[in-house]
């Protein structure tokens, strides 16, 4: 999903398996924001990943005017919230640079859905998010030890420094670099041959001549034998 995230100036109730992700706020809330317009508002929901989402406070589910609480079960989302079952964990998406929000192998978010919840189409526990992972080759989409992965940038938000992780199928030359959203370089953090395997590069926040960057979003890119991916990450100090 994209736009402006969810604002509930009236009880909502999106109950099974929403993704939102990638929305931007100008106050608070990125992704969900209850409204107190004619009384506290309410959102509530389960196993939906509400992750990416950028407000002036860096939250994912806000109130403003007097709005009331978000009351999430069996969800992902990237900041502490109280409810059954929910995580603060990044949902490891195919590619969410370019809109491709499935889920890779290594999702905390595979079989992490209410377990009443009705079953995924392959038949295992429920998912969260929009997208399941199908377990057992039916139609979802899967990563294996052929494919070339950015695993996620993580932790996001970030204040200090971030961990890029990737898998590579093959030994080969790898680039992870650092854009700001005017696509300007701020950063190669690594341009060399890896083995295959799990790899993880850490990203400081800072920019090639060593200097501090501005709180805002950025986009870690890594790049293998002519492939590349992106991530996008929120440096918040």
């Amino acid at each position: 999903m994209g736009g402006g995230g969810v604002m509930a100036k009236d009880d909502c109730n999106v109950t099974l398996n929403n993704t939102i992700v990638n929305n931007l706020a100008r106050l608070t809330g990125g992704g969900i924001c209850t409204h107190g317009i004619g009384g506290a508002a309410t959102f509530s929901g389960v196993n939906n990943i509400i992750v990416f989402n950028v407000s002036n406070d860096c939250i994912q589910c806000g109130s403003t005017g007097g709005g009331g609480p978000c009351n999430l079960t069996y969800s992902c989302i990237l900041q502490d919230m109280p409810g059954i079952g929910n995580i603060n964990d990044t949902p490891l998406f195919v590619n969410a640079f370019e809109d491709d929000y499935h889920l890779t192998s290594a999702s905390p978010c595979i079989d992490s859905g209410d377990p009443s919840s009705p079953p995924a189409p392959d038949g295992t526990r429920a998912d969260m998010g929009a997208y399941y992972f199908d377990q057992v080759g039916i139609g979802g989409v899967s990563t294996s030890d052929q494919e070339f992965v950015l695993n996620h940038v993580s932790p996001c938000p970030f204040n200090s420094s971030t961990d890029v992780s990737f898998y590579l199928p093959e030994a080969g030359n790898t680039t992870v670099t650092v854009f700001d959203t005017a696509g300007r370089l701020v950063i190669e953090l690594t341009d060399r041959t890896m083995a295959a395997g799990e790899h993880t590069v850490t990203w400081n926040g800072r920019d090639s001549e060593g200097r501090i960057t501005c709180n805002g979003v950025y986009f870690c890119r890594c790049e293998f034998c002519g492939e590349s991916k992106t991530q996008r990450v929120v440096l918040l100090r």
